[in-house]
């Protein structure tokens, strides 16, 4: 059984580490308050589906690169592990 936070929070974690731009500069831009970012980056609590939105579109990212692998349909997933 995965850990939907925790799984999420890795995502988020190299999304920022890509995007090469600050933990505080992508909060300053996304309204969620550092202190916020900080606990959901941890794990402790899950990230809501805007705010996932939010990090992606300062990243750079897709949305869906965010989520945990089991969102995304299966042949992908199968294509990912291969």
């Amino acid at each position: 059984h995965m850990n939907i936070a925790k799984e999420t929070a890795r995502s988020v974690r190299e999304a920022i580490a890509s995007s090469n731009r600050s933990r505080r500069s992508i909060t300053d831009e996304t309204g969620i308050p550092y202190s916020t970012m900080n606990r959901k980056i941890s794990g402790k609590a899950e990230f809501s589906l805007s705010e996932l939105c939010a990090i992606a579109e300062t990243t750079g990212s897709e949305p869906w690169e965010l989520l945990p692998k089991t969102f995304l349909p299966r042949a992908y997933r199968e294509k990912e592990t291969a």
